[in-house]
């Protein structure tokens, strides 16, 4: 009984951390292109409006 529990924590808190890690990775992934696609719209936007 003793073995188990920490083999299962161990492996908990594994999963834990490689599930933020995920999370973290497809945040900044969303933000960088959330940015490219604001600058994407914005530059013919300004264009237009001089030209």
């Amino acid at each position: 009984m003793t073995m188990p529990s920490p083999i299962l924590a161990t492996a908990f808190v594994a999963a834990v951390a490689a599930v933020l890690a995920m999370r973290a990775a497809v945040v900044a992934a969303s933000r960088k292109s959330m940015v490219r696609v604001r600058s994407r719209k914005r530059q013919p936007a300004n264009t237009k409006t001089q030209g």
